[in-house]
C-alpha cells in the first residue's frame, strides 16, 4: 500500500510539472472604424517668414502663407540692376484638405509698382522672378509632392497675366505644402530711366481647385 500511494503521487507530480497543451475553444472577429471628412480649419505658416504673411484663410482649400516682398532701398544706376529681397525666408503655403484628390493650382499675378505718393508714376520695365523652390510639408505627410515653377511678373501693364507657380496634380499636394525660395534668387530688375519715388506693387494670388 505505502508504494503504491508514493506511485500516484509522483503522477500527479508530474502532471502538475507538464501540463497538457492548450486549444482554442472558439474564434472570433471584431471589427475597427473611422470615418475621414474635410478639414475645415485656419491653418498657420508653418515656415513663418520675416515679416510674415499669414492670410488667415479657413476652409478645406486655403492659402495660408504670402511673404511680402521687400527689396529694400537703393540709388539709380546708369544700366538695369538686380536686386533681392530682403524678406527672410519667403515663401507661399497652401493646404488641401478636401480629401478628394483632385489637386489644385496655385497662380499669383502682379499690378504695376507705382509711386506711393503719386500713383501716375511707374517703375518702367520692373520685372519680379519667384524661382523654383523647394516643398516642405508637416512631419509624415503621406501625399505625392506637388510641381512648382518659376515666374517671372513683369509689371508694365495694369494687371499681368495670372502664371502657374504651384500644380498638384492628381492625387497630389494633399495636406499642408510649402513653396520656400531661396531668398538671394528672389529678384526684381530695374531697367535704368526710371524716375526716384517709392513704389509698390499688389500681387494677387488664386487657388484653383484643380489642376491647369
Amino acid at each position: 500500500m505505502k508504494i503504491k500511494k508514493v506511485f500516484l503521487l509522483s503522477i500527479a507530480i508530474l502532471l502538475l510539472a507538464f501540463p497538457a497543451a492548450a486549444s482554442a475553444a472558439d474564434n472570433a472577429t471584431s471589427q475597427g472604424s473611422i470615418q475621414i471628412t474635410p478639414g475645415d480649419t485656419i491653418t498657420p505658416p508653418i515656415d513663418p517668414s520675416v515679416p510674415g504673411g499669414g492670410t488667415g484663410n479657413q476652409g478645406s482649400l486655403t492659402i495660408d502663407n504670402v511673404s511680402p516682398l521687400l527689396f529694400d532701398t537703393h540709388q539709380l544706376a546708369g544700366g538695369k540692376m538686380t536686386y533681392s529681397t530682403t524678406t527672410v525666408n519667403p515663401n507661399v503655403q497652401v493646404t488641401d484638405t478636401r480629401g478628394t484628390g483632385t489637386g489644385w493650382t496655385l497662380q499669383v499675378s502682379a499690378t504695376p509698382f507705382k509711386d506711393q505718393t503719386d500713383d501716375t508714376i511707374v517703375l518702367k520695365g520692373a520685372v519680379v522672378t519667384l524661382p523654383v523652390g523647394m516643398f516642405v510639408t508637416t512631419t509624415g505627410n503621406v501625399s505625392a509632392t506637388p510641381m512648382a515653377n518659376s515666374v517671372q511678373l513683369s509689371t508694365d501693364t495694369d494687371v499681368t497675366a495670372p502664371q502657374n507657380l504651384m500644380v498638384a496634380a492628381v492625387n497630389t499636394g494633399l495636406g499642408t505644402w510649402v513653396d520656400k525660395f531661396n531668398a538671394s534668387n528672389v529678384i526684381i530688375e530695374v531697367p535704368a530711366g526710371n524716375l526716384v519715388g517709392e513704389y509698390a506693387s499688389t500681387l494677387y494670388w488664386s487657388l484653383l481647385d484643380a489642376p491647369q
